[in-house]
């Protein structure tokens, strides 16, 4: 069924003067007369093709396809994704409502199965367990804290993604002290995982975050942060920060 995409409605403002409204509030004017127009705005609320109902029909249904006022339709449904969420805590929970609530698109993967991704959730920086995760060859996304500050991505998933691989490497060539930041990795990499832990609200953004990333994946669209690593601060501001894949270099 046919059906308008999000942020297009088709209304008459007036007898005889109808719009129809774009995202961005853009507004097209619509000649035609007022009885038929709103013949065939019935007709699409409907989900009904309008295009056999006369040349002006297919000449607003021409319109409309033009300006992109119509979802497209879905023809395959792909099985969900499977995604093991490795962590707990706040952030943990909040995530696995959010992707619970929308049936059918990813569905967390147990323990022993062979998943499309991985989600991890750490209480601090965990350099070793997330090269060991990355090498599994499969899309990883991260969360983990510093201080107050919560630090989500790049989830390596879509063209030009960045994996943590570019991240790890990007943090050791932009640090002065490249050789402390190797020695606290280290340490931390000794402590015993624990959960995250997080206020409701700084949990709920960052599983909001991390959900609106798998979605995208999940859907085949474009990741939203797949090379972006994402700084939630106590006070619920977001500071985003650019990821880029490091270059490739072939010997000579």
């Amino acid at each position: 069924m046919r059906a308008f995409a999000p942020g297009f409605h088709l209304y008459a403002v007036a007898p005889g003067e109808w719009r129809l409204a774009e995202p961005g509030e853009r507004f097209q004017r619509l000649a035609m007369a007022d009885e038929r127009l709103a013949d065939l705005a019935e007709a699409l609320a409907s989900g009904a093709d309008i295009t056999t109902l006369g040349p002006d029909a297919a000449a607003l249904e021409q319109i409309l396809v033009d300006r992109g006022a119509f979802t497209l339709p879905q023809t395959t449904v792909a099985p969900p994704r499977r995604v093991r969420i490795a962590g707990d805590g706040p952030v943990a929970s909040a995530l696995r409502s959010i992707l619970s609530a929308q049936v059918g698109l990813i569905r967390e993967a147990s323990s022993d199965e062979t998943v499309d991704a991985i989600v991890s959730i750490d209480a601090w920086y965990r350099d070793a367990h997330w090269v060991q995760l990355a090498a599994r060859g499969v899309p990883l996304h991260r969360c983990h804290s510093d201080g107050t500050a919560l630090y989500i991505g790049p989830f390596s998933a879509g063209p030009g993604a960045a994996g943590y691989g570019d991240y790890r490497g990007r943090r050791r060539a932009a640090s002065p002290l490249v050789v402390e930041l190797d020695a606290l990795w280290a340490h931390l990499d000794t402590k015993p995982p624990e959960p995250l832990s997080a206020s409701p609200g700084m949990a709920a953004i960052a599983a909001a975050l991390i959900a609106s990333d798998l979605f995208a994946w999940s859907a085949g669209e474009p990741v939203p942060h797949r090379t972006t690593e994402v700084e939630l601060r106590a006070d619920g501001t977001i500071h985003r920060h650019p990821v880029l894949p490091l270059p490739h270099v072939t010997a000579l």
